[in-house]
């Protein structure tokens, strides 16, 4: 086996990926593509959202909120969060969607003129971004000042759903902070702290509880015994705050929004299953009667499809339950993906935690002369669709000119196809790469799925 010849081969694939990231970013930002009409506009309804708990700690968040799918609805003229963006000068507002510990977190800033708030929130991010990849490069052992650490912050920053969350002012990115710092300190043998971590982005947003069964898998019943009790906590803390009929209301929007939304920016498996059924990709403005009007079977189609993803991946997480502590903490990084795919909403800007991912395999690859080729490739894809706007742009365009509708659905469909072949294929040679992780030298950690 010629493995200096592999080693080429994968840093060739690498400079091909972050070339991609970081010019499809300088795109983006420069030449027009992806631009928003409206900057900061999810952080506009955390902020709305915390003006109205922060007057009354009581109020229904969520009036309006479960009828179907509201995600793609604006607020209601005579709904509370409505009436405070009117008063701030804000036309249109989203509904607020999240646990309301969100909105209470951020009632202190509420009293902030919403610029001015605004400007805090993106300096945060930026600040959440720098830290996830200080974090990174921690666990991967890369030395602050190092080109490595310079790659990897500019990959970070220049991340398609990254600078996608940054410009929305999206809570994505505090997600990421703590899905990696969560990571970290499972790696680290901090169970407690990791589980405590996992349990406040649960709180924040509900998919991360999807991460519960890896751990009963494995048996590790101090994260679990600490998830559970931490997530107590917080809920309980809620309930005192916001009083219980808030999270029963909360409950219903989560109902309200399990039916998926077939958008070309929501990368789901479900929307692929949706695309596939009706034979076309629909835009902003169409998609709305075709929600209000799905039928039963479509959509029961679509959770089966994504539950049998979600226990195809368990299933292999379980044939391999005897890996060390390192390699269960990138088997985590791997279930950023697997959850997302699996979710009934998952918008782009969501992928951001992809980026945890990402990161640590391509380190393990350059490292490893013995990377297989299809992990080499599958990891090119996955970033390459995810990380840059291009195959986006593609999309758009061929929605405009009017392509065959097959192509549209095919190239709308890589992003979670790629993402879905990616962590199939990690979580399938876990046990073979942790066994020969055992045997070779230190290169950070054991090798997972390479």
């Amino acid at each position: 086996m010629n493995y200096p010849g592999k080693l080429l081969q994968t840093k060739t694939l690498f400079a091909f990926a972050l070339a991609s990231v970081l010019i499809g970013s300088l795109v983006q930002q420069y030449l027009g593509r992806g631009k928003l009409d409206e900057p900061n506009c999810d952080f506009y309804v955390y902020y709305f959202a915390a003006q109205i708990v922060h007057d009354n700690p009581h109020a229904n968040l969520y009036d309006g909120t479960t009828s179907k799918s509201p995600e793609m609805l604006n607020a209601a003229a005579s709904s509370a969060l409505s009436i405070y963006a009117t008063r701030a000068g804000i036309g249109d507002v989203m509904y607020y969607l999240y646990p309301p510990l969100l909105a209470d977190l951020l009632a202190p800033i509420s009293r902030i003129p919403l610029n001015l708030a605004a400007t805090l929130w993106r300096t945060l991010n930026l600040a959440l971004v720098l830290a996830s990849v200080i974090l990174l490069a921690n666990m991967l052992r890369i030395p602050i000042l190092s080109f490595e650490f310079v790659a990897l912050l500019l990959a970070g920053y220049s991340f398609f759903p990254i600078h996608e969350a940054l410009m929305t002012g999206q809570i994505a990115l505090v997600l990421l902070a703590l899905w990696t710092a969560g990571i970290a300190a499972y790696r680290d043998g901090r169970i407690v702290l990791s589980a405590a971590i996992f349990a406040l982005a649960t709180a924040l947003k509900v998919t991360p509880i999807l991460l519960l069964p890896l751990f009963i898998i494995w048996k590790d019943r101090r994260w679990i015994v600490s998830y559970l009790s931490a997530s107590l906590g917080l809920l309980s803390a809620m309930i005192a705050i916001n009083g219980g009929q808030a999270i029963r209301i909360y409950s219903s929007v989560l109902s309200a929004m399990s039916g998926g939304i077939p958008s070309p920016i929501n990368k789901t498996l479900g929307s692929l299953v949706s695309w596939v059924y009706y034979g076309r990709i629909f835009t902003t403005y169409s998609i709305q009667e075709i929600i209000a009007n799905q039928p039963s079977y479509l959509l029961i189609a679509a959770r089966v499809a994504s539950g049998a993803f979600y226990l195809f991946c368990l299933f292999l997480v379980w044939r391999s339950r005897r890996i060390g502590r390192i390699s269960r903490a990138a088997a985590i990084a791997v279930f950023s993906l697997v959850t997302l795919c699996v979710s009934p909403v998952s918008w782009r800007h969501g992928y951001s935690v992809a980026f945890i991912a990402l990161a640590y395999y391509w380190v393990m690859a350059l490292r490893n002369p013995r990377t297989r080729t299809l992990h080499a490739v599958l990891l090119t894809l996955t970033t390459f669709t995810t990380g840059c706007i291009f195959v986006e742009a593609v999309v758009d365009a061929a929605v405009r000119y009017l392509l065959p509708q097959i192509c549209i659905i095919f190239l709308a469909a890589l992003w979670v196809a790629f993402s879905m072949l990616f962590s199939v294929s990690v979580l399938y040679h876990v046990s073979e790469d942790s066994q020969i992780s055992g045997k070779g030298k230190d290169i950070g950690g054991e090798v997972y799925g390479l």
